[in-house]
């Protein structure tokens, strides 16, 4: 027997390999194996069986688990998944299952009258042959230690149901979770499992499984990488072998096996936490909806601020939409400067004005700005040069914290010095201030007043002190768009400082993160008011914004008519060499492959750039058979990596 076995490495090709008599009636589609494979030896998934002879094959080592792990929907999911976002088989399927180690771990074999001994033991005194065929011919029970239920040969395929149609709600945090608690209990009712997914784990994540605990006692499940590892996998294993339980996950989840699952919840769908950054780039929000479909059970996506690609199914009928009252019609203002911020002395005189009532009343104040560091940009007033990083040559921020200078792009950190290093002037000059400054201009202007900065830097424990403090009057919250995640922290008014300079940092999104930053500080903060300080050149209608529906209607149409997503489909090819000339050459080799596969869509680039190493960067637009089999085509070259859909652009 000859099995075809994909590897989690990044090659689209799977590879052969002989199976000895000794294995072969315990090997399925998806069953996981031991492979030598060059100087390593590698857990695989066999994705084809056949007859033939040994020849020149190596043999593989033994099976990796004692039962297939996946099968039914979760092959059909994967299969999708390596297509859509053009990722090799082997990636997609490393994701899937955790670690055969881990699995091992929790499992115990009943062996004639001596019970709960640890497999590992088992296969140490009886060896793995002999036990897998205790587990076949059903003379040794399989069990995990949290349910004690057996795993016997053949059990029902996981997941299943009758279709049913998704729906897309638009609403609050509070009528989200009201709307969220109806439809799991209903589940809970008929004994099924609800999947959802939530963007993390301590903020939004921590507002609804606090809730979620107390509306359903002892049926709350959390599956997500964060956890410690038996947590996790006693989530595994509950939520495949018992009914009855809403299991919380973030982007890992997604492919968590799942009995008699009833419903799929994403929340906040429209998240960048969602996409998985590492070997396999995936958007785990996609893919919950695409389980949904291929289960035949509803998916319901709730938000504030929906995507527009998710907008764009509602508006040609595939997902009906169902809007609370969202959003609020909270009073705004604003306050127009002349110049940039930083230029100014302390805070411009129009936003110290709006926040005095506000404090000397006892109220409450969040400010928002887009920065975490005290500035973005430093520049020489002289000769006009920015300060950049040493190594990659990235414009770099400063911390005044920390005193140093670090670079977004390459992560290094340097001292600084008050001189520019071009031609030595003293003159300097912030620009694009951020968190850092204006937390510091706050203090000094109130100085009896809490100042507490939020930023994705700030620990879970900083953030729970923050939120301690904030219930002593007055106090204000300086913070990037991590403040959205701290739901019922209500305040008197929300400052957004810089909003508008993200028309100019998220390319052809650049708009929707606008509406999304902003709806979601509305959403967790239920300000009483709004104040949007702006420079006057800059200056965005806020208004356009706080109309939901009108703004998804006006950018979708500009979308379609420009070509963008999600009316076409944008996939990043980047090429990392240390050497120039190797480079170079890989290049060429994507040119080649691309037109050996008959590839005649758009191609945007190459861009070149010189970081820790030499980079290209190209941009490939399209969709359908003919694009993906010359992506797929590009796994053959060392060092391209492929991302589906990126976020910025």
């Amino acid at each position: 027997m000859i099995v075809d076995v994909a590897l989690p490495i990044p090659v689209a090709k799977t590879f052969s390999y002989y199976v000895p008599p000794l294995w072969r009636s315990h090997l399925t589609l998806l069953s996981r194996v031991i492979v030598p494979f060059r100087t390593r030896v590698l857990a695989g998934f066999v994705t084809a069986l056949r007859e033939g002879e040994k020849g020149a094959l190596k043999e593989i080592e033994e099976p990796a688990d004692l039962f297939p792990l996946a099968d039914g929907v979760l092959s059909e999911l994967t299969d999708w998944a390596s297509r859509y976002y053009v990722t090799p088989p082997g990636l997609v399927l490393k994701y899937v299952l955790p670690p055969h180690k881990d699995v091992q771990k929790y499992l115990i074999v009943d062996m004639d009258e001596r019970k709960g001994i640890p497999l590992k033991k088992a296969i140490s005194s009886m060896g793995r042959k002999r036990v897998m065929e205790g587990v076949k011919d059903r003379t040794l029970i399989i069990r995990d230690i949290f349910t004690n239920e057996p795993f016997l040969p053949g059990e029902a395929k996981i997941g299943g149901g009758k279709a049913e149609e998704g729906t897309l709600f638009i609403g609050g945090a509070d009528e989200r979770l009201f709307h969220y608690i109806s439809l799991i209990s209903a589940c809970m009712e008929k004994n099924e499992n609800v999947l959802m997914l939530l963007p993390d784990y301590h903020g939004t994540g921590d507002y609804f499984s606090r809730a979620f605990n107390e509306a359903f006692p002892g049926k709350v499940l959390w599956y997500g990488t964060s956890m410690k590892g038996k947590e996790r996998m006693e989530t595994y294993f509950r939520s495949r072998r018992s009914g009855g339980f809403l299991i919380l996950g973030n982007r890992s989840s997604v492919f968590l096996p799942v009995l008699d699952l009833g419903l799929v919840i994403v929340e906040r769908h429209e998240e960048d936490y969602y996409r998985n950054e590492e070997d396999f780039r995936f958007n785990a929000a996609q893919i919950a909806v695409k389980r949904a479909a291929l289960e035949g059970v509803p998916a319901v996506l709730g938000s504030a601020s929906p995507s527009v690609d998710v907008f764009r199914e509602t508006e040609e009928g595939r997902l009906p939409i169902a809007q609370g009252e969202w959003p609020p019609s909270t009073p705004f203002s604003e306050v127009l400067m002349e110049k940039n911020i930083a230029s100014y002395d302390g805070l411009p005189e129009g936003l110290i004005d709006v926040m005095r009532p506000i404090i000397e009343k006892g109220g409450r104040i969040a400010l928002y700005t887009p920065r975490k560091d005290y500035s973005s940009s430093i520049r020489c007033v002289d000769c006009k040069a920015l300060f950049t990083c040493p190594s990659c040559g990235g414009i770099t921020a400063y911390q005044k914290s920390t005193d140093r200078l670090v670079c977004p792009s390459c992560g290094g950190k340097f001292p600084y010095e008050e001189r520019c290093p071009q031609c030595g002037s003293s003159l300097i000059r912030f620009f694009r201030v951020g968190a850092e400054y204006f937390e510091e201009r706050v203090k000094l202007l109130f100085p009896e007043i809490l100042v507490s900065r939020i930023t994705g830097d700030t620990s879970k424990k900083e953030r729970a002190q923050a939120r301690k403090k904030a219930d002593q009057f007055p106090f204000i919250f300086v913070g990037t768009q991590t403040l959205s995640t701290f739901y019922g922290m209500d305040v008197d008014m929300l400052i957004l400082a810089g909003w508008e300079d993200l028309a100019r940092t998220s390319g052809y999104k650049a708009r929707e993160k606008m509406f999304q930053v902003l709806m979601h500080l509305l959403d967790a903060l239920n300000p009483h008011e709004l104040v949007f300080c702006m420079e006057q050149k800059k200056r965005i209608d806020p208004a356009l914004f706080l109309d939901t529906i009108g703004f998804l209607k006006d950018e979708t149409a500009r979308r379609k008519t420009a070509e963008f997503p999600p009316y076409t489909r944008f996939f990043l090819v980047e090429i990392s060499k240390k050497e120039e000339s190797a480079g170079i050459k890989a290049l060429a080799r994507v040119r080649e492959v691309l037109d050996t596969h008959g590839y005649r869509g758009d191609v945007t680039g190459p861009l070149f750039q010189k970081r820790q190493q030499y980079e290209w960067r190209m941009i490939l637009t399209g969709d359908g058979d003919e694009l993906y089999r010359s992506l797929l085509g590009l796994y053959a070259i060392s060092d391209v990596h492929i991302e589906a859909d990126p976020p910025y652009l």
